[in-house]
């Protein structure tokens, strides 16, 4: 045989390019399967929070973001564009930096559009206190009265 069919030979014998083709595939399928429909039930929650509340739910955001990278990662992987295997074999991507980096700025324009519309609390009312010498001198007062 040539030296060309002896590397590919080779190279079908290398358990290593194996277990990457059935990594390859089990990703393949489980992004499929399973992160596709999570995609989607997110995507109708945020649009239920959105159109019922008026504003997007932080925690679905940072969720979405998560999956965001996380998908991104698989495709990585999957494309032979990275060496990592995604999740379970590494960290879970946090995903949430992004979404959490503009959470500040955006709860900051909402405090102040609530503080134009908030009316000023109303001072509490406080109990007065009847001291010894104010309860003595009604018991003196209501006496002269009575004689």
């Amino acid at each position: 045989m040539s030296e060309k069919y002896e590397d590919i030979v080779n190279n079908l014998r290398e358990p290593s390019a194996w277990v990457r083709v059935v990594f390859m595939l089990a990703f393949a399928v489980f992004l499929y399967l399973i992160i596709a429909p999570v995609i989607l039930v997110l995507m109708v929650a945020q649009a239920l929070f959105a159109v019922l509340t008026g504003e997007e739910n932080e925690n679905l955001r940072i969720l979405g973001s998560a999956l965001t990278v996380y998908v991104s990662q698989i495709l990585e992987f999957v494309t032979y564009n990275s060496e990592t295997k995604p999740f379970p074999f590494s960290n879970f991507p946090g995903g949430g930096e992004q979404a959490e980096a503009q959470a500040p700025a955006r709860n900051r324009e909402v405090d102040k559009e609530e503080e134009k519309v908030a009316a000023p609390p109303a001072p509490k009312k406080t109990a007065a206190k009847k001291t010894a010498s104010k309860k003595t001198a009604k018991k003196a007062a209501s006496k002269k009265l009575v004689r």
